[in-house]
């Protein structure tokens, strides 16, 4: 994991405060398989556990995915 790539994840994960989800923790895995990577990304809080995965040949276009997924779970509850 890049310093950049840390870096871009943490500030789009620090969006999701808005929400005010009580005590929530984010689990991330990352993986490589052939040419793609995959990005898995689950959002647990007492009330409500969510998860996104997005798999492509740029780590920043899954990073955006999984974010808007979330973001489109959230706010369906």
């Amino acid at each position: 994991l890049s310093p950049a790539l840390k870096d871009m994840l943490e500030k789009k994960l620090d969006k999701l405060e808005k929400y005010e989800l009580r005590d929530a923790t984010v689990d991330v895995h990352m993986a490589k398989e052939g040419k793609e990577f995959v990005l898995k990304l689950q959002l647990s809080s007492p009330e409500h556990n969510y998860m996104a995965k997005s798999s492509s040949s740029d780590m920043y276009k899954n990073i955006d995915e999984c974010l808007a997924k979330l973001v489109a779970q959230v706010n369906k509850k």
